[in-house]
């Protein structure tokens, strides 16, 4: 039977300024996950980085559910054992029980998301790759 979760004190904000503590294209006072202190400060630069190719979806809610949310199409026990940072795993899990209702294993969410890596930056991975594995002849 499956066990009913309590979602009542979860902290949205929270949650949302957790995701933007790792992407440093959004400026530091939107990654804070407190309040500003008041400081008059200037802020440092934020690095410039080349934006990532992103396709403009209709719902983004929608689309994140249709590529991310799904059950891969191979069983787990077919893949590999992988560690990951357990603030990652922890930041996973939440998402998979609270967006995902449970209805999504933590296999299936990583391979969608590596899926989707693997497709969005093909070319340059195959660059990169090309550029390191020369021939020895």
């Amino acid at each position: 039977m499956a066990k009913k979760t309590n979602i009542e004190g979860i902290d949205e904000n929270f949650i949302i300024n957790s995701f933007r503590q790792d992407d440093l294209t959004i400026p530091p006072s939107a990654r804070a996950t407190e309040p500003p202190s008041g400081n008059d400060e200037p802020e440092p630069e934020p690095i410039q980085r080349e934006e990532p190719r992103r396709r403009k979806p209709k719902s983004r809610e929608t689309d994140y559910r249709s590529l991310f949310l799904k059950e891969a199409a191979i069983p787990a026990r077919i893949g590999k054992t992988v560690y990951i940072r357990k603030e990652y795993h922890e930041r996973v899990q939440l998402i998979l029980r609270v967006i995902g209702k449970d209805e999504v294993s933590l296999f299936s969410y990583i391979d969608n998301v590596l899926a989707h890596h693997f497709e969005t930056y093909q070319t340059e991975i195959t660059e990169l790759y090309n550029e390191h594995n020369r021939s020895i002849f």
